[in-house]
């Protein structure tokens, strides 16, 4: 697994609302472009803020993947309660 290439993926996710809207609309389809693995693959598209954080990506573009995905800022407390699950 690369973290630079999940790191891409979650910086073009975030990059603007088109590519936000491209990734809900399809979140598959938006994650081909990239070379994932099936575990990474698995990770963003089920928003496994904790598994993409250990894996060595960023925690702000994590956090900033989250909020884009996940309705906004209101939504930190649930991103929080994620990140601090027991593993």
């Amino acid at each position: 697994m690369s973290h630079f290439t999940t790191e891409r993926a979650l910086w073009e996710i975030t990059s603007g609302p088109g590519s936000m809207q491209a990734y809900m609309a399809d979140p598959d389809g938006f994650l081909a472009r990239f070379p994932l693995s099936d575990a990474e693959h698995s990770m963003i598209k089920g928003k496994d803020v904790q598994g993409l954080s250990a894996m060595g990506n960023s925690d702000m573009l994590v956090m900033l993947f989250w909020v884009a995905v996940s309705g906004g800022f209101a939504s930190l407390g649930e991103y929080l309660g994620r990140m601090n699950a027991p593993a």
